[in-house]
């Protein structure tokens, strides 16, 4: 073939991608939309220390000294239940069903808090990417529109 080109080949062109100009109400689309993205990324992470901060609230205050009453009232059982017959004992029974439900409850508290404070995260690091991403754009725009306004307000020299 003639001039360097095979056959199913597309020619180079020496011309680059063009991106449609960043007006003023495309950014602030953009920035909005960041905005919002910080938002819901805030608004998770809250969720999430308040969840963990909710476990560990009824961790030190409700299930210790609950686990501690067991202990100092019910001597001859065990957390499990072993001991004595306590087939008519409705407090042992009771106190046992409390400190029982605890644990699955304060695991999906925990658990359920750091997911939210990571998913806030990760929000909050997409719309930080989003805002980074637009800086050259932006930074192109003011640099043409800064080129524009120096070419239109020079004046030719009277020599």
């Amino acid at each position: 073939m003639a001039g360097g080109e095979s056959k199913g080949m597309v020619p180079e062109t020496n011309t680059a991608p063009t991106t449609p100009a960043l007006t003023p109400e495309r950014v602030e689309t953009r920035m909005k939309a960041i905005k919002r993205m910080l938002m819901v990324g805030g608004l998770f992470a809250a969720v999430g220390y308040l969840l963990v901060g909710g476990a560990l609230y009824l961790e030190f205050f409700q299930f210790h000294p609950a686990i501690e009453q067991f202990f100092a009232t019910q001597t001859a059982h065990s957390l499990a239940g072993g001991g004595p017959d306590r087939a008519g004992d409705a407090v042992l029974n009771g106190q046992l069903a409390t400190i029982h439900k605890f644990p699955s409850l304060l695991l999906w508290m925990k658990l359920g808090g750091i997911a939210h404070i990571l998913v806030g995260i990760f929000v909050a690091l997409g719309a930080i990417v989003r805002a980074l991403a637009m800086m050259p754009e932006r930074l192109g725009t003011v640099v043409t529109t800064a080129a524009r306004s120096t070419a239109a307000d020079a004046t030719p020299a009277d020599d």
